[in-house]
């Protein structure tokens, strides 16, 4: 067979790609070609039209993009792009209409294949023969799900993607936690030593009320770095059961109740039923002190009362933290646990608290509640039901 380069031309019949007229099956297709039996369009890399040749194909824009004069096509491209790493298939759209110049087409079958010797994807337009509404219908069914598969091949591209780039906020995630929880304990224990040198230092001078400060303050800070460790162990394991251990729930309240700053006048009560659970200690802690800690620093009095009260249900481990202070309006509610909402400019903090013991308790399966006090008379109670069981 002899080659031969195309050349592109203008013509009566669209442009077309010259052939030598001494090649008879040459000769012969060129004839089907002029007399509207069939088109071929070429199509470069970037899958723009670079050519076309035969009636059939005079539709067809050279300069511009394939989907813009062959629409059928449109939602196909990587199909036909992937045709080149998949020799011998091709991509069919049968029978169907174009309509250009407020014309519209006979019914085309299209059928896009790779030329790995001419480094073009081609695109062979023919006549479609008469066919059945039925065959029609499963032609119209099987570009459905063409379309289909390339879009969830697309969408399975981005989730793996995603679950990379996440994959890697989550190692960035546990060195930064690594990092600060180092940087935080040692100040903690550089206070540590301070106090032991105050300490040896007065010895006996040291007035005992001074004394009874000191040790209280000795033992926050070890408190500090004992919840710095137990919370970047929890932020840092792989499973949740690496960290699940027997906790003793009324240990833990009456740790928080007996560290947390408040008057002299002030009294917070604990009472009802507080079982030992095998679960999280560091999230329980951190939602308990959370929450005594509000009801006492957004009390109004300086004699006011803070009533905790454990209760243990079928699935669930139910922990009421109430107050007599001013309350919390209804419609703030739900507000007051999203990030950064404060009810009043001069609250302390950043209003992050009731966030971080919602979105705690939700991940592990449990739930907080804001209800006014059962007894009336103002103040609030927030009632958090902690799940017996951890799924991991």
């Amino acid at each position: 067979m002899r080659s031969f380069t195309p050349q592109t031309r203008s013509s009566g019949v669209g442009t077309e790609i010259g052939a030598p007229e001494d090649v008879p099956f040459v000769a012969a297709g060129k004839m089907l070609a002029e007399r509207g039996v069939y088109g071929l369009v070429w199509i470069d890399d970037a899958l723009t039209v670079t050519a076309r040749y035969g009636q059939l194909a005079d539709f067809v824009d050279v300069g511009v993009a394939l989907t813009s004069s062959v629409p059928p096509l449109f939602g196909l491209e990587r199909d036909i792009v992937a045709l080149r790493h998949s020799l011998g298939t091709v991509v069919d759209v049968p029978a169907v209409s174009i309509i250009a110049d407020g014309k519209q087409s006979p019914r085309l079958n299209l059928t896009v294949l790779w030329s790995s010797e001419e480094g073009a994807f081609i695109l062979l337009i023919s006549r479609a023969v008469p066919r059945s509404d039925l065959q029609i219908e499963f032609s119209r069914q099987i570009r459905g799900r063409l379309l289909a598969e390339g879009e969830l091949k697309r969408k399975s591209v981005d989730l793996a993607r995603a679950n990379a780039q996440l994959e890697r906020a989550n190692h960035d995630l546990e060195e930064f936690a690594a990092i600060i929880s180092h940087d935080l304990k040692a100040p903690m224990r550089a206070l540590r030593f301070l106090a032991d040198d105050i300490e040896s230092e007065l010895g006996q001078a040291m007035p005992e009320k001074a004394r009874e400060k000191l040790a209280r303050l000795k033992e926050q800070s070890r408190r500090m770095t004992d919840m710095l460790t137990a919370l970047l162990e929890y932020s840092s394991a792989g499973r949740k059961s690496e960290v699940l251990e027997t906790v003793d729930t009324r240990a833990v309240v009456r740790g928080i109740v007996g560290s947390v700053h408040r008057g002299a006048a002030f009294r917070i009560e604990v009472d009802g039923a507080w079982p030992v659970l095998t679960t999280l200690r560091a999230p329980l802690d951190l939602v308990l002190r959370n929450l005594i800690d509000n009801a006492v620093k957004h009390h109004d009095r300086e004699d006011g009362l803070v009533h905790i009260a454990g209760a243990e249900k079928a699935d669930a481990f139910e922990i009421s933290i109430a107050d007599d202070g001013p309350g919390i309006a209804p419609k703030h509610r739900e507000a007051i646990l999203l990030p950064f909402r404060k009810l009043s400019e001069q609250s302390d903090g950043q209003g992050m608290g009731l966030a971080v013991v919602s979105r705690t308790l939700r991940l592990l399966g449990g739930r907080l509640d804001v209800l006014s006090c059962p007894e009336g008379g103002g103040g609030v109670m927030f009632r958090v039901h902690w799940p017996k069981t951890i799924t991991c």
